[in-house]
C-alpha cells in the first residue's frame, strides 16, 4: 500500500489547518464557550475568564493537531481511493465514530464530565467532517 505523502497538497493542508483553527474557534467560543468555561472552571466562570486562564501555547498544540489530523486524513483519502463527497463524509464519519469518539470517551466518563465530552465530540466529529471535505474538493492540478 503507499503511503500517499507524495499526493498531498500542502496548500490544502494548510487551509484544513485555517478551517479547522477557525471551526474550533467558533466552537468553543461564541457557540459552546459559556458550557465549555462551566465544565472545566467552574459553573460560575465566563467564556472570557476562562480563555484567559489558557496558556497561549494551546493554541499552537491544537494547530498542530489539526495539521496532523489533515495529513492523517489525506492519507487514507489517497489510500482508500476517496474522491467523492459522500466518501469523504462516509470516512470522517467512520474516523468519529470508530476511532475518536472510543478514545476520548473513557478519559471523559472516568472525570464524569458527560457534558464536556458531547461538546468535545461534537467539535471533533464536525472538524473531520470539514477536513475530508475540503481535501474532496479541493482542485487539483492535474
Amino acid at each position: 500500500m503507499e503511503h500517499g505523502l507524495d499526493q498531498i497538497d500542502w496548500l490544502a493542508i494548510i487551509a484544513c489547518v485555517v478551517v479547522g483553527q477557525v471551526w474550533l474557534t467558533v466552537w468553543f467560543a461564541p457557540l459552546f464557550g459559556d458550557a465549555w468555561a462551566a465544565e472545566y472552571a467552574g459553573e460560575d466562570t465566563t467564556r472570557l475568564e476562562h480563555t484567559q486562564q489558557l496558556p497561549t501555547y494551546t493554541y499552537g498544540i491544537g494547530a498542530a493537531c489539526v495539521f496532523l489530523l489533515s495529513v492523517g486524513v489525506a492519507v487514507l483519502q489517497h489510500s482508500l481511493g476517496v474522491s467523492t463527497v459522500l466518501e469523504a463524509l462516509g470516512l470522517a464519519l467512520l474516523l468519529a465514530v470508530a476511532v475518536f469518539v472510543p478514545m476520548a470517551m473513557p478519559a471523559y466518563a472516568f472525570l464524569q464530565r458527560w457534558r464536556a465530552w458531547l461538546i468535545g465530540a461534537g467539535s471533533q466529529i464536525v472538524l473531520v467532517c470539514l477536513i475530508s471535505l475540503i481535501l474532496v474538493l479541493w482542485p487539483t492540478g492535474s
